[in-house]
């Protein structure tokens, strides 16, 4: 492959220059960013037109730290073919034979980034003060309201009283939310995840939502009625879903029906879906759906809401480590779905005390398997691939668990042949899981395999001082991955691939 194709490849601009000045070769990306000023050019100096005069660049400092370390590294801005100044972060390397290639990369999406983040910031900051700010005299005027309610007072003047109380926990809701939403785009919303039954939340919610359900003749359905565990917080993820059954059953139709749908989907993890047969939404208000504020055109109607409903339900769900979608069709009706971590509980705790779920809540015991491997990620993405490895290779049954402080419920749960952990997970560290389970009497016994993506030695050997059985490099080497789990597995107390211990059917442990 010649220079000149590698140079084209790059997005970057680069420039070659001889130990006499003269250019050597120009990438594409530089062409294009140069265009008719490149012509008839052959020595950099005619190009310093090129950089912005305010940009405020010192051409001495920089070769003169380009001569002692042989590098520089700086920003400054380049003029376009239109005289615009575009920002770009500069590399200028020297070798020994004496030539410098320059290397400026565009920096202009960054900065909007950032620009925009930080603006973004400013407003949730400037909406939390003026939550605080509003928060003081409106308990002040609830406080007096509730006062006055327990007077003897006027049947007019009592009905005015109510309205007021009224009014002002229907404002204080919005600024809860307000500061709620604040706390969550600044990372400091309070989520606590732990394994919730997503079926009694399910029928908790759409029991609390009944009245006003009955009043518009909807019918509630929910299927399937299967009882699967997430990884989440019980008190948000019950915010969340009575928001969005209370949407569905205030925009949807008289008479008509909602259905609640949860399911389990690859990668270890599960979809609660909301669907009702309303209007529906056009395609241009999708991209709007999860604003604050926005309501869509309902605030033409008479149905109440504050637009702030859906905008902090995406942030709860967000901060749990999940993703809320919304799908719509104009006089269809539309669906919301809550995608969550799962929790695999299908084992029964060897301790009954300790077992938070019944027996067989997430599903029915597998029977047969030759090999069962618990695997600690928090990426879907890798779970599914190490699970459809494991089973068509091995006919294993793998137990995902989507944080490390799961682990150790997973193992004596599933009692494994074997563990796998993703080096970086969203709680901890593989070498610190590695040493929590190697000072637990069942999971110390039982070889683990670290999926890592440092390809650095040094980590590998920290890796396996703590515990680790092997190290497969990620993204997961299919190949690998196999010779490794046959390696720990061949290690195991209860036999190789070839010859582990038979699982019993009904109770799911070894005979």
């Amino acid at each position: 492959m010649s220079t000149r194709t590698l140079l084209d490849a790059l997005n970057d601009l680069v420039v070659v220059v001889g130990t006499d000045g003269r250019l050597l070769d120009v990438g594409a990306a530089a062409r294009a960013f140069l265009g008719d000023r490149l012509a008839g050019v052959t020595c950099l100096r005619e190009l310093a037109g090129v950089v912005d005069p305010s940009a405020g660049a010192d051409p001495a400092a920089a070769l003169d730290t380009l001569a002692r370390t042989g590098e520089w590294r700086g920003a400054t801005s380049l003029l376009d073919m239109a005289g615009n100044a575009v920002p770009f972060d500069v590399t200028i390397r020297s070798d020994r034979a004496g030539w410098v290639v320059f290397v400026a990369k565009d920096t202009s999406d960054r900065r909007a980034r950032v620009a925009a983040e930080s603006d973004s910031r400013a407003k949730d900051e400037f909406m939390a003060r003026l939550g605080h700010e509003l928060r003081t005299p409106l308990n002040a005027m609830l406080g007096f309201a509730q006062l006055l309610e327990l007077e003897q007072l006027p049947d007019g003047v009592l009905d005015d009283v109510q309205r007021i109380i009224t009014g002002g926990r229907h404002m204080q809701a919005i600024i809860d939310d307000v500061l709620d939403l604040a706390r969550l785009r600044a990372g400091r919303g309070d989520i606590t995840k732990a394994p919730v039954n997503v079926l009694d939340i399910v029928e908790g919610v759409v029991e609390l939502v009944e009245p006003l359900a009955q009043r518009r003749g909807i019918r509630r359905l929910i299927h399937p009625a299967v009882p699967l565990v997430a990884d989440a917080d019980r008190r948000r993820l019950w915010q969340v879903l009575l928001n969005l059954l209370g949407n569905a059953i205030k925009y949807g139709r008289d008479g008509g029906t909602v259905r609640v749908g949860i399911v389990p989907i690859t990668g270890g993890r599960l979809r609660i879906e909301v669907e009702d047969d309303g209007q529906g939404l056009p395609p241009d208000a999708m991209s709007r759906l999860f604003r604050p504020f926005e309501r869509l055109g309902a605030e033409h109607s008479r149905i109440e809401g504050s637009g702030l409903g859906l905008a902090l339900s995406h942030a709860l769900v967000t901060a749990m480590g999940g993703v809320l979608t919304a799908a719509s069709r104009p006089g269809v009706g539309s669906v919301f779905a809550v995608v969550l971590d799962a929790v695999d509980v299908r084992y029964p705790h060897p301790d009954p005390e300790l077992d938070v779920f019944p027996p067989g809540i997430g599903g029915r015991i597998p029977a047969g398997a030759r090999m069962r491997v618990v695997h600690v990620s928090g990426d879907p993405a890798t779970r599914a691939q190490v699970s459809q490895t494991l089973s068509r290779t091995f006919e294993a049954d793998t137990v995902s668990v989507p944080r490390g402080v799961l682990a150790l419920d997973a193992v004596h749960r599933a009692r494994p042949d074997l563990i796998m952990i993703d080096q970086q997970l969203p709680d901890t560290t593989a070498a610190d899981l590695l040493t929590y389970l190697a000072a637990d009497p069942t999971a110390g016994t039982i070889p683990t395999v670290v999926l890592s993506a440092a390809d650095d030695p040094v980590e590998v050997l920290r890796l396996r001082q703590a515990g680790a059985r092997d190290v497969v490099t990620s993204p997961v080497d299919t190949g690998a991955l196999v010779i490794a789990v046959k390696g720990a597995a061949g290690d195991s107390a209860r036999g190789t691939v070839g010859s582990v211990a038979p699982h019993h059917p009904a109770s799911g442990y070894p005979v």
